[in-house]
């Protein structure tokens, strides 16, 4: 009350009195919980700090019934933010085990940490803390309401720095290395709470580089897929892959159109899917995670899942075609196979000199023109339409096609020769 100014006691200053004293009455004080009842627990951490806060549902009520807090010391500053998440929640059950061991816990969080701690694949430190969580009856769910989560919040605030306004957008970055006897891929997945998930893939096969590309594409998918990402932007410094995903280069491969194909249906999964060419200098951490996959689990390895992918994710599955007017000539040429009959073995061995086989494919020869590539009867139905309609065609009809076919085969038998 300002001096010199009379102060009259309304009725409205009667009711905000009452509401005060009901608020004395009741102070939200640590009580203990029914036996059997399940308990909720919510984390907080910081770059220097972590805290949990245990509380009980009554009537859509949350009671407080226990906080830990500690500041973090020495390797543990140096832990990503999922390790330190996990490393909370390790403290939390052994600071407070009596609760842990008679009540269901049900962690709410809004990081992956589930899908994480449940791999069978995990290395270093975190495999050893999944199995000391594993005695509990953890459960984990979504954090939809902030409630406790703003005391967690508190209580980290004032033992460390605060959190930064998380963004809207997954990163990933993948990268590859490969050779003739093996390939590896490194993933990196990062939140938009700048939680970072690392993840080394060993290929148990041999694998080029365009398809050890697209593997660690395909893997860097599923794993974001598996910690509930919706919005992503996918980073990696392959030009190819990444214009052709993104329309600008086309598929020529046949394989490579399949894993495609597999790309588009896994994004589809997703609201928002961006894929952005980088430098290899931005995109260097992926590049050295994809090293580590050749070495042991566990030694040296940072990397927080180490995978093995025994089989490759796409296979291409060779159909046996009928026979053709191709087979006898062929047969010939690889192992000079003539039938019985004296006739048809003279006719075959002069029809056979005007062709050649080149990387195991038939080639007609010619004196002013290219090598024409043969074409099984099951395949000029493709090219025809191709011809007609598709990519080269602009719908030409009559003597055309044929005319424009046979100058595509020439083309096609350039591009086999290699020039």
């Amino acid at each position: 009350m300002k001096k010199g100014v009379a102060f009259e006691w309304t009725l409205v200053c009667e009711e905000a009195f009452k509401h005060f004293k009901k608020i004395l009455a009741s102070p939200p004080v640590f009580r203990k919980p029914k036996n059997g009842e399940p308990l909720y627990l919510y984390l907080a951490i910081t770059d220097e700090a972590m805290t949990a806060v245990l509380v009980r549902e009554e009537e859509k009520a949350q009671q407080p019934i226990y906080f830990v807090s500690r500041a973090l010391q020495g390797a543990e500053l140096r832990y990503s933010k999922l390790e330190r998440l996990a490393l909370a929640l390790l403290h939390s059950s052994r600071r407070l085990r009596q609760y842990f061991q008679s009540h269901k816990v049900v962690v709410r969080t809004d990081q992956a940490i589930r899908q994480v701690l449940q791999k069978t694949d995990l290395v270093g430190r975190m495999i050893t803390w999944a199995v000391k969580l594993s005695q509990y009856k953890l459960q984990y769910k979504p954090r939809h309401a902030i409630k406790a989560q703003a005391m967690a919040d508190f209580l980290v605030e004032i033992t460390g720095d605060p959190t930064e306004a998380p963004s809207t957008r997954w990163k990933l970055h993948v990268d590859r290395a490969s050779n003739q006897m093996f390939g590896d891929a490194g993933i990196i997945l990062e939140s938009p709470t700048r939680v970072v998930y690392e993840q080394s893939i060993k290929f148990e096969f041999p694998v080029s580089n365009n398809q050890a590309k697209y593997e660690a594409l395909l893997g860097g998918l599923v794993l974001a897929k598996e910690v509930g990402a919706t919005r992503l932007e996918v980073c990696s410094d392959s030009q190819v892959m990444t214009s052709q995903i993104n329309g600008a280069y086309q598929a020529r491969d046949s394989l490579l159109q399949k894993y495609l194909e597999k790309v588009k249906e896994l994004t589809e999964q997703f609201k928002e899917v961006s894929v952005q060419h980088v430098s290899r200098k931005r995109n260097m951490q992926a590049d050295l995670l994809s090293k580590l996959a050749s070495t042991k689990p566990g030694a040296g390895n940072r990397s927080l899942i180490q995978g093995l992918v025994r089989e490759p994710t796409i296979t291409l599955h060779i159909t046996r075609v009928g026979p053709s007017w191709m087979d006898p000539i062929i047969d010939f040429l690889e192992s000079s196979k003539l039938p019985e009959d004296e006739k048809s073995a003279k006719t075959l061995r002069r029809e056979a000199e005007k062709y050649a086989i080149i990387q195991g494919h038939l080639f007609k020869k010619g004196l002013s023109q290219p090598l024409l590539k043969c074409l099984h009867p099951d395949q000029t139905e493709y090219v025809l339409k191709e011809v007609h309609k598709g990519c080269c065609g602009h719908h030409i009809r009559g003597q055309s096609p044929s005319k424009k076919a046979h100058q595509s085969r020439q083309l096609l038998a350039v591009d086999d020769e290699g020039f």
